[in-house]
């Protein structure tokens, strides 16, 4: 099985334009995705636990659309210290602002005003629909947890014999210690 580095072809985030309300009010849609395969990120894969749950919020107001994207999502992979099969849930959310009218003509208008830092994706004036599936995309990705410990106290597995220091103590000595530093292993602490 193939690791996913980019949004399935099978997901389908798009809503209609003329679905969003002119008016300001919200529009809400939800989206439930299938992952086949683990995703490829952060060097490590992360094995779907079940569909992503993908929710979107879209308000409409001068020629532009605010979209609140949220996703939640359980993986398994394997722990950082000792390699147990570990869940993961991430969850995480982005806003996204786009632009039906040229970007030239939004940035004359919004000139001096508080939102100039704001990345605006511009959408064709011919578009029916708006495709967030790369914003959704993008969501997950950046809620995926670095790494993932099976529990806070996890003690790992021995750097001598590879044994899970979980499931006791497996007797091995370090005698690699710096030799700076002999003087604390006699203490009784």
């Amino acid at each position: 099985m193939k690791n996913i580095k980019a949004p399935p072809d099978s997901w389908n985030c798009k809503v209609l334009l003329s679905r969003i309300p002119k008016n300001g009010e919200p529009l809400d849609e939800t989206f439930e995705l299938e992952l086949c395969a683990p995703i490829e990120h952060w060097g490590q894969e992360y094995a779907p636990n079940g569909p992503v749950a993908a929710s979107a919020r879209f308000s409409f107001a001068n020629e532009r659309i605010l979209a609140s994207v949220s996703v939640r999502a359980s993986f398994c992979l394997p722990c950082s210290r000792c390699l147990r099969e570990t869940h993961v849930d991430a969850a995480g959310e982005l806003k996204y602002l786009f632009s039906l009218r040229p970007l030239k003509d939004a940035r004359d208008e919004d000139e001096g005003s508080e939102d100039e830092e704001i990345d605006v994706i511009q959408v064709d004036s011919f578009q029916a629909e708006l495709d967030i599936t790369q914003c959704v995309w993008e969501v997950l990705l950046l809620c995926l947890p670095e790494r993932a410990l099976c529990s806070a106290g996890c003690k790992g597995l021995c750097p001598i014999c590879g044994r899970d220091k979980n499931e006791g103590d497996c007797g091995c000595r370090d005698d690699n210690m710096d030799p700076r530093l002999a003087v604390l292993r006699d203490l009784d602490v």
